[in-house]
């Protein structure tokens, strides 16, 4: 809920800005199960290298971000990571049905495994 009304919020940085860096004002904004920082309604007024003031017209949790150089988007690393994540759940199913299919090695250790199999998959 925004009222319009706005509060500082006085943020101390753990190193102080060196020249070309850039300190953001952010808050965690919650999307279902998944989360990113946001910097809708919070905005820099001030501040020096060791401290930022952030305007914001809503409680929320704050952050500080500093960028070192622009950041762009990686297309080569997504894709690693969506390969990887794809190859890991395959692997991961098969593990699973493997543990259930194999009933007569069951013993402990093959149920806990099983377990972290399917926690991991989840």
């Amino acid at each position: 809920v925004t009222f319009g009304v706005a509060f500082n919020v006085t943020l101390r940085h753990r190193t102080a800005l060196r020249v070309g860096e850039e300190s953001r004002c952010v808050f965690w904004e919650t999307v279902g199960a998944k989360g990113r920082w946001m910097t809708s309604g919070c905005t820099r007024v001030g501040g020096d290298a060791l401290h930022s003031i952030c305007a914001c017209t809503h409680f929320s949790t704050f952050a500080i971000l500093t960028a070192t150089h622009p950041i762009a988007e990686n297309f080569v690393l997504t894709a690693v990571t969506y390969v990887g994540m794809s190859v890991s759940l395959v692997c991961l199913f098969l593990a699973i049905v493997t543990f259930l299919l194999c009933r007569s090695l069951w013993t402990v250790s093959v149920t806990l495994h099983l377990q972290l199999s399917i926690c991991l998959f989840a």
